[in-house]
């Protein structure tokens, strides 16, 4: 094979809803959200990083200490990638930080929109509308 692209799919993990039904559907969404995304990036040739599809099957993201070992792992994982493309409007807590360490280390961080990459122009804070001007600079 030859070299591939490797490709750190940020996207959330952690439902956001409170009601135990609605968390739980969106746990399945947000996974599902994850997986088609790695099927999109490795169909394009790339190799994708999903820590959050691996980590929690052995780690409770729920126990703060193990989440925290899960983070570490998966941003030592992102310092070996060619590029962060962020698959979701909504920026996660732990999406923040990948980001934040991307940009720290010189790692291009892609929008993957309805148009297409464009690159991601924000801190990386959970407040970022990533999909504010999705029409705009479309690189792919």
């Amino acid at each position: 094979m030859k070299d591939q692209k490797r490709v750190y799919i940020c996207s959330p993990l952690r439902p956001i809803s409170t009601d135990p039904i609605l968390r739980a559907n969106e746990l399945i969404d947000n996974l599902k959200l994850t997986k088609d995304a790695c099927t999109f990036a490795a169909l394009r040739g790339c190799e994708p990083i999903a820590p959050h599809l691996y980590y929690p099957q052995f780690l409770d993201d729920n126990d703060p200490t193990e989440r925290a070992l899960g983070m570490e792992l998966g941003l030592k994982a992102l310092r070996s990638c060619d590029e962060l493309w962020i698959i979701s409007s909504r920026i996660s807590s732990g999406m923040s930080a990948e980001i934040k360490e991307a940009q720290k280390c010189g790692i291009p961080v892609l929008v993957f929109t309805v148009a297409g990459f464009r690159e991601h122009k924000g801190a990386g804070d959970m407040a970022d509308n990533c999909y504010a001007d999705t029409a705009d600079g479309v690189i792919d």
